[in-house]
């Protein structure tokens, strides 16, 4: 049924029209076809809330336990990269599509903060090295702030963090998230930070494991956003 506004144009509904106000103009169109689901189709859109469900999670329990800095789109861009990582079982004889968590490598890359971007700031690469035991080493160069990286402006310290995690997602169906190991340094303008190889303990071998990078740029004086810092967050390497 359509309804006269106060503007005196029409809106709502008559029939399969459909009237939409813009400003001073109003646009029909026609209402859309109804999609008729198939058992495949529906199983698929089952799986897809159920992986979309598990991402939110799984960001909830990462964001207590790091200190990650996002933008305000990162939420639907982690769900696209992790349900990438989701594997399906498509056997059509299975009411419910089974998933495997065999592509941890997805997310890899991944940039929690596009304000602040890891591969813009950091002007380095760190070398990950996994052992027959799973013990993992992260070999960092000799870093220093203008040769290695590029801060916003007016940041003159840094604080370079590497957060090992390690995820079970098949813990009573809510994702845990613990932070297996964790190393810092520090580079200023008077203090570059020298060459270090850091170890952890062996990876636990039944859970992915992540290392999520933290380029946390600090100002002796708050920028003009009345900011204290700023940070670059990305997955750098996974297992």
């Amino acid at each position: 049924m359509g309804k006269i506004n106060p503007k005196g144009q029409l809106s709502s509904s008559i029939g399969r029209f459909v009237f939409v106000n813009i400003g001073d103009m109003t646009v029909v169109r026609g209402q859309p076809s109804r999609i008729k689901q198939t058992a495949a189709t529906e199983k698929s859109a089952n799986c897809f809330g159920n992986i979309s469900h598990l991402d939110k999670l799984y960001r909830k329990s990462l964001l207590r336990h790091v200190p990650i800095i996002t933008d305000k789109t990162y939420a639907y861009r982690h769900r696209t990269h992790f349900n990438r990582m989701a594997v399906r079982n498509t056997d059509p004889k299975i009411t419910n599509t089974t998933v495997h968590w065999d592509l941890p490598k997805m997310m890899v890359g991944f940039e929690f903060n596009k304000n602040a971007e890891w591969q813009s700031i950091c002007h380095f690469f760190p070398e990950f090295i996994l052992d027959t035991t799973q013990r993992l080493s992260i070999s960092i160069p000799e870093l220093s702030l203008k040769r290695d990286f590029r801060p916003v402006a007016k940041s003159d310290r840094i604080n370079l963090t590497f957060y090992v995690i390690a995820v079970d997602m098949n813990s009573l169906s809510y994702p845990s998230v613990q932070v297996f190991s964790e190393f810092t340094t520090e580079i200023s303008s008077h203090m570059s930070s020298p060459a270090t190889i850091w170890t952890t303990e062996s990876l636990p071998p039944d859970q992915m494991v992540f290392v999520i990078g933290i380029c946390k740029m600090n100002f002796t004086k708050p920028d003009k956003d009345n900011k204290s810092h700023t940070a670059a967050s990305c997955y750098l390497w996974s297992k």
